[in-house]
């Protein structure tokens, strides 16, 4: 799907941005990079994505850099926050409320790095504004990595509730569903960011434009409110 949507859409915000001498600020993941020794990315680590998602989001990027319009990308990684589609709304909250476990696909000791997306929205318009950031990629400021496991109690505790139950998923069941569930394919390509560590450090972004993230404990009781109102 990502192979039939993103290039055409790429082309059109490229030919509006060129029509309009605009900035071309880009949304990024960490998709191009592919696993990683350590699980470390910085803004210098090379796109080495051995999968289709990651070589496709590299492509999109060199294809940006050469297109004749000023652009930035701006990279970070598995978002929280409110309206954010990811670990909480999809697994832990509703596992939370109807008072039940959960099975989640994921080491859940290892360190991950989790963006806010109010602070991808912010680091969007700085850099888009600022021509000290044109023709790169840059991360996003974003708290500390931490655990599922601690992000799971974290998000209870804000909810009154008591913690919830994980449970890990093996590696291969996913990798096994893939061959016949397209998604849990497209999900098992992936998978090497939460069978082990997974940590963005975004030094360059903060030093360079003085940004900062803002705190984990703030971002979840924001999203948890939200959620429950």
């Amino acid at each position: 799907m990502w192979e039939r949507l993103l290039p055409p859409i790429q082309n059109a915000v490229i030919t509006a941005a060129k029509a309009n001498g605009a900035v071309l600020a880009i949304t990024g993941s960490m998709y191009a990079y592919g696993p990683q020794p350590g699980g470390v990315m910085n803004e210098y680590t090379l796109m080495a994505a051995t999968g289709p998602k990651g070589r496709l989001r590299k492509r999109l990027w060199e294809q940006a850099l050469s297109a004749g319009v000023h652009t930035v990308e701006v990279r970070g990684s598995d978002y929280i926050g409110r309206d954010s589609n990811g670990l909480y709304s999809i697994i832990i909250e509703p596992a939370m409320k109807a008072g039940r476990a959960a099975w989640v696909p994921a080491d859940l000791d290892a360190p991950h790095t989790f963006t806010f997306n109010g602070d991808m929205a912010q680091a969007l318009v700085t850099l888009g504004n600022d021509e000290r950031a044109w023709g790169q990629a840059w991360h996003v400021p974003s708290p500390p990595a931490i655990s599922i496991r601690e992000l799971a109690r974290r998000y209870a505790a804000a909810a009154g509730r008591p913690p919830v139950k994980l449970i890990p998923m093996p590696r291969a069941a996913m990798r096994t569903a893939g061959l016949f569930m397209p998604s849990a394919r497209e999900m098992a390509e992936m998978d090497y960011q939460w069978y082990s560590p997974f940590l963005m450090d975004a030094s360059k972004t903060a030093d360079t434009f003085g940004l900062t993230a803002t705190d984990l404990d703030i971002i979840i009781n924001n999203q948890v409110s939200a959620a429950e109102a």
